[in-house]
């Protein structure tokens, strides 16, 4: 039981409770006395109360990643290779997770604050190489001023439970092995220790 350690137990054995029942059976104001303002909460936890709020079930919607730069930039090179980095991690994420999307979304923020977002719906995946590619897209969709951009986003929405399977039209045993293999590594040493080279982050 929460909150009784040996010293409890021993104080609450000497007087003959050695069972929640016989626990719940005391006057609190007798376990006030010995034990203090605790008496009242173990008292509380024998007799089933508990006042702390329930809080509703909720799953996971989405996950996402943003990155404001340091100094703004035209360097779309630099942006792209974010985006791609920010969808294998988000990828792995889901994968680890047991979780597939259905929805790519990517936000950018212009050096004048002026924000724009633009989604697009995918076959339930948590491949990289398939959410990289529709997030790229998306990217040389939406950025379409030329300014000074201030940050990047990407996020996947309208997750449902499952594990990624094979498109036998895009996908090769090799290339689910090699998931695999990458999958593993990140998990033993971390997210960051592998990753394909066009998603390594540049300074900027």
């Amino acid at each position: 039981m929460p909150m009784v350690g040996n010293a409890t137990f021993q104080l609450l054995s000497r007087v003959g409770i050695r069972t929640i029942g016989t626990l719940s059976e005391i006057p609190v104001e007798v376990l006030q006395q010995m034990i203090g303002k605790n008496g009242v909460d173990l008292w509380k936890k024998a007799n089933g109360i508990d006042e702390t709020p329930v809080m509703p079930y909720s799953e996971r919607k989405s996950i996402s990643k943003e990155r404001t730069f340091n100094s703004d930039t035209t360097d779309i090179r630099v942006v792209k290779s974010l985006i791609s980095g920010m969808a294998e991690q988000l990828a792995y994420q889901l994968r680890c997770e047991k979780w597939l999307t259905s929805t790519v979304v990517v936000k950018i923020r212009y050096s004048n604050f002026d924000t724009e977002t633009k989604q697009c719906r995918v076959t339930y995946t948590s491949a990289d190489h398939t959410l990289t590619r529709i997030a790229l897209e998306l990217f040389d969709k939406i950025y379409t001023r030329r300014m000074r951009l201030r940050l990047v986003g990407l996020r996947f929405t309208d997750l449902v439970h499952g594990s990624y399977q094979m498109n036998l039209f895009e996908d090769n045993t090799q290339l689910i092995n090699l998931y695999q293999a990458m999958d593993a590594i990140k998990m033993r040493y971390g997210s960051d220790a592998v990753g394909r080279a066009v998603g390594f982050n540049f300074s900027t």
